[in-house]
């Protein structure tokens, strides 16, 4: 789908690479499912629940006049009920985000949870008009902050809407110039060029100690999953070139990444190996002995919680999936796309699903629609 029309939307680096250059982290494995469905689920919401008509990008005028509209028109906007008191339905059920910390001098502490707050209120993109959802972040720093913390708050939303428009037009230019029928060729060029330029508009809009807050560990992670992905695509190495240049690599990699990737090869390791057991008919109990065998007892119990919400998520998905069939196969031919159609799908996510599943469910379905038509398929069968 085209972005050209896009709100601003809440994007990390993570899910611009995978929009620019996702066909080529997706075919070598470096972004699980749920990753995908998070990185689509953006376009996907945008594209189902857009009503605004403003277009977007906006000029950075017109974002600099949104926030700093003065105490006059917020309280004005709250006290007539111009925003909503309820949340978004998108947001019902959610945790509300953690309180600012405010330093001994009265300055705000530069961490995640403000970065968590912005993107709380700024997911509801397309349910919610841009002025709303700002309003609604000004409303929450005035409850929490006083001064200099108030305004230390204000100046960093400020910056960092600027910075999200700006890769709003950062994605346009790119959808623009892009050679759909080569695009996987040349994803990892993209992906770099789209890396310099999202880290030039942070440099831009945002300070030094705010860049490192929001963006320091997922920074290091696609950096070293670029030079990763470099590595494996110089044609000009052998495998034991390339085996020498990822483990000079790991020199440099943080500690707290090997550590993440050791762990992860270790977690895929033990599940192939229990799935190769599945295979050859192996008991629940020697199932649960081999996980107790490859784990210490914390993980192994912490690994068994997680089985048993994997397969009631699993249940819950063939179910859904059944209902969905009869859905898309009433459809008449030259209506597959109706309203009445994304009406009972909605109603029928509503009935499965919590508001943050559906949000991971309509990503996937989009995945897998999309998957279908790039392919050629005329089946009608069920989304992912």
């Amino acid at each position: 789908m085209s972005l050209k029309s896009s709100p601003l939307i809440v994007v990390g680096l993570s899910s611009v690479i995978a929009l620019v250059g996702g066909t080529l982290f997706f075919s070598q494995g470096y972004l699980q499912e749920d990753v995908q469905a998070d990185a689509h689920s953006i376009v996907h919401s945008i594209a189902a629940k857009s009503t605004q008509q403003a277009s977007y990008p906006l000029a950075p005028e017109a974002i600099d006049a949104l926030v700093n509209r003065g105490d006059n028109v917020l309280a004005k906007n709250i006290e007539q009920q111009a925003v909503p008191l309820l949340l978004p339905s998108s947001l019902l059920g959610s945790p509300l985000p953690l309180t600012l910390d405010v330093n001994e001098f009265g300055e705000l502490v530069i961490n995640k949870k403000i970065q968590h707050l912005f993107d709380f209120y700024l997911s509801a993109m397309g349910e919610e008009s841009l002025d709303i959802i700002v309003t609604r972040i000004q409303h929450s720093l005035k409850l929490q902050l006083t001064e200099p913390a108030l305004t230390q708050g204000m100046d960093i939303l400020s910056g960092y809407l600027q910075y999200l428009n700006e890769v709003t037009a950062i994605k346009q230019q790119f959808e623009q110039s892009i050679d759909g029928e080569n695009s996987g060729e040349y994803a990892l060029d993209n992906v770099i060029q789209v890396r310099e330029m999202v880290l030039d508009a942070r440099a831009s809009y945002l300070d030094d100690d705010v860049i490192v807050a929001f963006f320091g560990q997922a920074d290091e992670y696609e950096a070293y999953m670029l030079s990763l992905a470099t590595i494996n695509k110089n044609v000009s190495f052998n495998s034991a070139e390339k085996q020498a240049a990822k483990a000079a690599l790991d020199t440099t990699a943080p500690t707290w990444l090997l550590t993440q990737q050791h762990n992860a090869n270790q977690l895929n390791q033990y599940r192939q190996q229990y799935q190769a057991l599945q295979a050859q008919g192996a008991s629940q109990a020697e199932l649960q002995d081999f996980t107790q065998q490859s784990f210490s007892p914390e993980v192994a119990d912490r690994l068994a919680v997680l089985d048993e919400k994997r397969q009631q998520w699993q249940i819950k998905l063939a179910e859904y999936r059944k209902e969905l069939t009869v859905i898309t196969h009433n459809a008449p031919d030259d209506n597959s796309d109706s309203e009445q159609q994304q009406l009972e799908i909605a109603q029928l996510r509503e009935a499965y699903f919590s508001p943050q599943e559906i949000k991971r469910v309509s990503a996937l379905d989009s995945i897998d629609s999309t998957r279908r038509n790039s392919t050629g398929s005329n089946t009608s069968a069920p989304a992912l």
